[in-house]
């Protein structure tokens, strides 16, 4: 029979154990506390580390310019005019360009920049819109003495952005050249499982934009996912990639998201009138993305309609003009001036002579 003392041993023994358990957690929290603190601040290093190499590696080609808040980057070669402005399509560098811009150097001078936030260019403060992104070119060209008119050519969303140009400043456009351009009211078009597929990738920027610093993105690799392997492999893919892994650069990407996933104003795009024209469409659009980004967006017949949708777009930017002309890229993905960088330097070839028999 138990005495009281013995009862009062017997009775505590949970107690010690739940005590004892909780010191445990306690413990192992404190542990996963400073785990975590150690990895984000070898994750920082990392990151830091490896963004200075990419930086070394790939120096600015051109120079920073003070348009106001911030500086941005704009790289000129060539001689004559009139001169030629590329502007890169959503969340791409001014060195995308290069194959391009190392060939129409030989016939004009041309200038590729760097809008704020991506490549060698300093962050925003604010999402910019369509026209802030033509202010702000505008503002370049005139601190970094570029005098116009000009012969524009974008890419993709670097599309809208010169369209923009020419309803705020159409004085200084003497011809334009779209590559494969966006539509400003193409995400009205598209089918409801590719824009639940462009909601992924406006999660997957704003996700970015924490993990970034850290070094994680970089770690995993993600815009390899995203991009054609064939591009990769190049060696301006993967300057072009190096841009995409600074810390600023998901956040920067995922801004300007937000502004271009909106529809456009009604009546966009607006009539060009007889201004010279030349619009290139990707003929192998469905046949250059990754296995897993045809799958994440729903499949091959949601890819087919996309084609479609996107088809139908490029032949309503010619109409445009009254002095267009449309060509199709057979061999080329999205990025034209990557796949056949020649059809590209062909047209800006064509208009500049066309500007300059006047």
């Amino acid at each position: 029979m138990n005495t009281a003392k013995d009862k009062n041993i017997v009775q505590g023994k949970p107690a010690d154990r739940k005590r004892s358990c909780l010191g445990c957690l306690g413990r192992g929290a404190i542990g996963l506390v400073v785990f975590l603190v150690i990895a984000l601040v070898a994750g920082s290093f990392y990151q830091t580390t490896a963004s200075a190499s990419d930086l070394k590696k790939y120096p600015p080609p051109g120079s920073l310019y003070d348009v106001g808040d911030y500086r941005l980057h704009l790289f000129c070669t060539g001689e004559g005019n009139p001169t030629v402005i590329l502007e890169a399509g959503a969340g791409n560098p001014s060195i995308g360009w290069s194959l391009v811009q190392s060939e129409v150097e030989g016939f004009t001078r041309v200038c590729s920049y760097d809008r704020a936030g991506f490549g060698w260019s300093d962050p925003s403060t604010s999402h910019l819109t369509r026209e802030q992104v033509a202010n702000d070119l505008h503002k370049l060209l005139q601190v970094a003495s570029v005098p116009g008119p000009y012969i524009l050519a974008g890419h993709s969303a670097g599309g809208e952005y010169i369209r923009a140009y020419a309803r705020e400043y159409p004085s200084e456009v003497l011809g334009m050249a779209f590559v494969d351009s966006s539509h400003e009211s193409e995400s009205l078009r598209y089918p409801a499982k590719f824009l639940n597929f462009t909601e992924y990738q406006l999660m997957t920027q704003k996700i970015c934009q924490f993990l970034s610093p850290f070094g994680i993105v970089r770690l995993i690799g993600l815009w390899g996912t995203f991009l054609p392997e064939a591009l990769m492999s190049t060696d301006i893919g993967k300057a072009v990639t190096s841009t995409l892994y600074r810390s600023g650069y998901c956040k920067a990407a995922y801004a300007e998201a937000t502004v271009l996933e909106s529809p456009g104003q009604p009546g966009e795009p607006g009539s060009l009138g007889d201004l010279p024209l030349i619009v290139m469409s990707a003929g192998a659009f469905n046949e250059n993305i990754p296995n897993s980004v045809v799958t994440a967006m729903g499949g091959p017949d949601v890819l087919a309609q996309v084609a479609q949708v996107h088809d139908e777009n490029q032949q309503e930017l010619a109409s445009l003009s009254t002095s267009s002309r449309l060509i199709v890229a057979e061999n080329s993905g999205h990025e034209i001036h990557w796949y056949q960088p020649e059809l590209v330097i062909d047209a800006i070839r064509t208009l500049v002579d066309q500007v300059r028999s006047k």
